[in-house]
């Protein structure tokens, strides 16, 4: 059985042709298909990759660029240009040789005209197995390169109940006369719209769209796509979960969606109503559930593989930091050794959650022009919100195990295990860091790592006295007081860098009249630095305090357009974490 879909178009609105978006140099395009081929294809099933790769060629085919062509198409243009949005986050460009500004705007210009070309679709039109393809990759691609990531969960759930209305969450065995092609190629995307979905809601602390028990799509088969073809009447034999396919991923972390599930649904409640042996039977679930990862010998698969185990293991380790976290961080108040579990498993999942931020000698070059570039693994260059989240709690989670270190018995008392706990907080500083220099993002969650961070090292006792000073900062000069001034000074630092004092230049209103920038020089930069947001900081704070009688306003310049800080995001994660006794003093801005 072969589909066929008619896209209706409104004749208003409708944004330009996505085919004169595609790069015409067909070596870009070409990276940026195999990137996401070898990575993201490889863990949420969407294409199916022998039919996508011959309308990619057929693209590039000179028939298809004369004068009597009629294009290829819109869905297919689509479907390119989302795909290679997702990759552009993955692109070593000291290697490659492409800017990294220059990727961006083409990725945000990439999304932007295939988010209008959605909606210039009627409703009747966004309801084919096509178009949800093309919705899975531009949520996909939101999160990656960080355009509107935090809405991601609005998205994935107007994804599931699109996917509902089309029948993707009943199993294609109850749909007579569906080929096999269809029906594997239904399953994948209904797997991967459900996992999408979870995610969401993992990262935002939302409920989740569906239970298990509200559809019956059975997972998808351990086949790769070069067996499964579309006009073939027989289903191609599964595979052992052992062998690595495309596919084999997907399989794996099926396994475990029906309690991956059921922790979202019970930890994103507004009330906690399980009993923790409740919490220790789905622990016990997952961690029993968790399939051994298929190996592989084949080193044209390494990448592919790497990327997959990396995100297996982030995958189930955020789930079992958030099951056990809230029993955690109530030892803040109470030393119950009914959580002692709960103690490790959270310590064990954030060590999990930030492996991949240690950077092993292949991740380095050693060139002399380039001795002190650090190139993070893929996992680690998504810049959107789908991973941000999880890198910071599970620092913070580390630091809070430091905090209850100072003041009971450790955790962990094996000789150099506190040097291990601060070296992976400073990791996903350095992390952060990187984030706001290059991206002008996670602004907050950098000053918030640097000041609990801290806190953690003014109560560690006089025997830890040499990890207050792991960061540069002397024990005997320490003052937390001081977090606060030194984590904003270093992240004003990193927003000015590369370029960024443009942007504070007319948010100051710097500019001249003939809308030109003054010349500054490093003397006048510093001065600023040390003066200049000081007194303006103070003055501000005076009028704040010695003006309460007559109320007054502020003109706030507006950076949403050029400098996007993330200081207005609803959900504060450090919400959950207790301030009251471990972290006293730690943010004295809540």
């Amino acid at each position: 059985m072969t589909a066929r879909y008619h896209t209706k178009i409104h004749p208003t609105l409708y944004p330009p042709l996505l085919e004169t978006l595609i790069p015409d140099d067909r070596t870009v395009a070409d990276q940026l298909v195999e990137l996401y081929f070898s990575t993201f294809e490889t863990t949420f099933r969407i294409l199916h990759v022998p039919r996508f790769l011959e309308e990619y060629n057929d693209h590039w085919h000179p028939d298809n660029h004369g004068p009597m062509s009629t294009g290829c198409g819109d869905i297919f243009a689509a479907k390119l240009l989302s795909l290679m949005t997702c990759a552009t986050c993955l692109v070593d460009t000291a290697v490659s040789g492409e800017d990294s500004q220059s990727l961006n705007e083409k990725a945000k210009s990439w999304i932007q005209a295939v988010v209008s070309w959605v909606k210039t679709l009627t409703s009747h039109a966004r309801l084919t197995l096509d178009v949800i393809q093309v919705k899975c990759l531009l949520l996909l691609a939101r999160q990656a390169v960080g355009h509107e990531g935090d809405f991601a969960w609005l998205a994935a759930g107007s994804l599931v109940r699109e996917a509902i209305t089309i029948g993707l969450h009943r199993d294609p065995s109850h749909l007579k006369g569906l080929s096999p092609y269809w029906g594997e190629i239904r399953r994948r995307l209904w797997l991967t719209i459900i996992e999408l979905d979870l995610q969401a809601a993992l990262g935002t602390g939302a409920p989740v769209t569906l239970s298990e028990d509200e559809y019956d799509c059975a997972p998808p088969s351990n086949i790769d796509d070069e067996d499964l073809l579309v006009d073939s009447p027989v289903a191609p034999t599964p595979k052992p979960i052992t062998v690595l396919t495309r596919t084999a991923f997907q399989v794996s972390l099926a396994q475990t969606i029906g309690v991956r599930i059921n922790i979202t649904k019970a930890v994103n409640r507004v009330r906690l109503t399980l009993s923790y042996q409740r919490i220790l039977d789905l622990s016990e679930m997952l961690t029993t559930q968790v399939a051994k990862d298929a190996s592989c010998e084949d080193d044209s698969r390494r990448c592919r593989l790497a990327f997959r185990q990396s995100l297996f293991l982030f995958l189930i380790s955020q789930c079992l930091l958030t099951l056990h976290r809230a029993f955690f961080l109530s030892l803040a108040e109470t030393r119950k050794e009914t959580y002692a579990f709960s103690r490790q498993m959270c310590v064990q999942a954030s060590l999990a959650l930030l492996a991949p931020l240690e950077i092993s000698a292949d991740d380095l070059d050693h060139g002399p022009d380039n001795e002190q570039r650090t190139v993070y693994p893929y996992l680690l260059r998504l810049r959107g919100g789908m991973f941000r989240d999880e890198f910071f709690h599970a620092a913070a989670t580390l630091c809070f195990e430091l905090q209850l270190q100072a003041k009971d018995k450790p955790l962990l008392p094996l000789p150099g295990s506190v040097q291990a706990l601060f070296h992976n907080v400073e990791n996903a500083i350095r992390y952060f860091e990187l984030k706001v220099r290059q991206d002008k993002q996670a602004c907050k969650a950098f000053m918030l790592l640097n000041m609990v961070l801290n806190s953690a090292q003014s109560q560690m006792p006089s025997s830890n006295s040499e990890h207050r000073a792991s960061r540069g900062t002397h024990s005997e000069s320490f003052d937390p007081n001081d977090a606060c001034p030194r984590a904003a000074r270093r992240c004003r630092e990193l927003l000015l860098a590369d370029g960024g004092l443009l942007y504070l230049q007319e948010a100051e209103g710097w500019l001249s009249s003939s809308g030109g920038f003054p010349s500054i020089n490093q003397e006048d930069l510093d001065q600023h630095q040390t003066s200049s947001w000081t007194t303006r900081t103070r003055s501000i704070v005076t009028t704040e305090v010695t003006s309460q009688d007559a109320p007054t306003t502020y003109s706030i310049p507006d950076l949403s357009d050029e400098l996007p800080f993330d200081w207005d995001i609803f959900l504060d994660p450090m919400a959950i974490y207790p301030t009251n006794e471990v972290w006293p003093v730690a943010d004295p801005l809540l």
